[in-house]
């Protein structure tokens, strides 16, 4: 699909009222010019003699540069301990109602025993207060080995048509009550049922189905509370995407969209598909690819997609990335203005499998959905195993834990040294400004505000401001005290930021 932004150009309305800098979207590229030594530009075309002309870019960026930053990891917070629990994985967590709500994903060693495992796996549900201590209430939905006080929501014995695997749960504001909760995962058919879908779509097949001993796809289920499931009777997509497989629905562009896996050459690759309805999702276009950037034994396993807590105009994907050449999975971060243009920050790699003999030596796993976390911070769930990817898979095995970051650092747009920019012009609510910002001991960061001339507005000039110096989460700019921006509402403004050794990660209007 085009980018909506395609041919746009600024002002720009923040839709979240801040600017995270996680790309370079609102920082401007500058503009460059020639002129004599008196200050007068020639003009492009010319036939007459010209003078010496001297280069006067200006607002071009300089001294900057983006860097993604390291999660830190929380313990383990959810093992192994039911019966039905033999290899455990994250699916999906939601913040509602003030309580985290965690459905995740196991594989139970009956199958294992059985040989299906992979095919059949169960949906589970846990809750807390706090995200730290949880809570698996025996809900009575499902039974394992005749005993019905399991947390088990769906899955298993509910899907005996298509069984389940790698699927995500996710709230939806635009559907009726009663499918106010939807799942979306992977399943098996016959081949008549595929057939049939054809039928209605043609040529809307994976080909790589035709190596699969049955033919996979994706699958639809609704909920009025995310505990009571309705599987759709028809599959959303004949894809094979034995993996990770995230759905939501998009409230900018109206539409659901689906992240799931596609394979490019017999790699492994990240690809996305658009759905009006929730009830058919056309093949998907791959986003990612392992291309030159990663090593020959790379490939882009899951694709984790979420997007910043309260600002759903910052799309994140956490790729994840198989080493092949040591088994293992790490994990990346890329980002998006709007889900269909996607690029990786310097550094992207974020999280990595632990030490030798660590609960997560064997790699690490992001589950779908960022939340706001005690302590001003913000997480990600993520799955640790003991063992490499393709090692034999022994129950119990995995636990999940927090990736988390202070909030809003997710990027940092750093200056080691000395550094400036100015932003795209934006509108936004409100008349302060208030930076995520830290600096060294020797550093501090200073804004002047433009108006939509262009030029620094009274009394807003580098100047006049104070200058920042510490480390905060949420300070508001003053200019010899006063916080206002002093403009009319809804007027277009743009920033020039100066920045000495600090790290700047969000600004923020009020």
């Amino acid at each position: 699909m085009r980018t909506p932004f395609h041919g746009k150009f600024e002002p720009f309305t923040l839709r979240s009222n801040v600017i995270f800098f996680h790309d370079w979207r609102y920082v401007h590229n500058g503009d460059t010019r020639w002129e004599t030594p008196e200050g007068h530009y020639p003009g492009l075309w010319s036939r007459d003699p010209l003078p010496p002309l001297r280069w006067a870019g200006r607002d071009i960026p300089w001294g900057i540069r983006l860097r993604a930053q390291p999660a830190q990891k929380s313990e383990p917070f959810i093992h192994c301990g039911r019966p039905w629990e033999g290899v455990l994985f994250g699916s999906t967590v939601l913040h509602e109602g003030g309580k985290y709500r965690l459905w995740y994903e196991v594989v139970p060693p009956d199958d294992i025993a059985a040989g299906t495992a992979g095919e059949r796996n169960l949906l589970c549900y846990a809750e807390s207060e706090d995200g730290f201590h949880w809570d698996k209430p025996a809900l009575g939905l499902c039974a394992y080995r005749g005993d019905t006080a399991t947390n088990i929501v769906f899955g298993g014995p509910l899907t005996p048509d298509s069984g389940y695997h790698g699927g995500n749960v996710f709230h939806d504001p635009h559907a009726p009550a009663e499918e106010r909760y939807e799942a979306f995962h992977l399943g098996f058919m016959s081949r008549e049922t595929a057939e049939e879908f054809l039928r209605k779509y043609p040529g809307e097949n994976d080909p790589h189905n035709e190596r699969m001993r049955r033919p996979c796809g994706l699958f639809g289920a609704t909920s009025p509370d995310g505990f009571h499931w309705r599987p759709l009777p028809e599959p959303l997509m004949l894809q094979v995407s034995d993996t990770q497989n995230i759905a939501y629905y998009d409230e900018f562009l109206g539409r659901y969209v689906a992240y799931l896996r596609t394979w490019v050459m017999g790699r492994r690759a990240i690809g996305r598909s658009e759905s009006e309805d929730f009830r058919h999702f056309p093949l998907p276009e791959t986003i990612l690819w392992p291309d030159a950037s990663v090593g020959p034994s790379d490939l882009w396993y899951c694709n984790g997609k979420t997007v910043y807590p309260g600002a759903n105009d910052y799309h994140l994907l956490f790729p994840k990335r198989w080493h092949v050449a040591q088994d293992r999975f790490y994990m990346h971060i890329a980002t998006s203005p709007d889900g269909i243009l996607w690029g990786f920050p310097p550094e992207s790699q974020i999280l990595a499998p632990g030490e030798r003999d660590a609960w997560d030596a064997g790699g690490v796993s992001i589950a779908c959905g960022m939340v706001e976390l005690p302590g001003d911070r913000v997480g990600v769930v993520y799955t640790g195993d003991k063992v490499p990817h393709k090692y034999t898979r022994h129950p119990p095995l995995g636990a999940l834990a927090w990736a988390w970051w202070p909030k809003g650092r997710l990027v940092a747009l750093e200056a080691p040294e000395r550094g400036e920019f100015r932003t795209a012009q934006v509108i936004f609510k409100g008349d302060t400004l208030r930076l995520n910002v830290r600096t060294k001991q020797v550093g501090e960061v200073r804004v002047e505000v433009l108006g939509p001339d262009g030029q620094v507005l009274p009394g807003r000039s580098f100047e006049d401001c104070d200058p920042l110096n510490g480390d905060y989460l949420d300070q508001v700019v003053t200019w010899r005290g006063e916080a206002s921006l002093g403009h009319a509402p809804g007027t277009p403004l743009a920033f020039r930021v100066r920045l000495a050794a600090a790290e700047l990660f969000s600004m923020a209007f009020g």
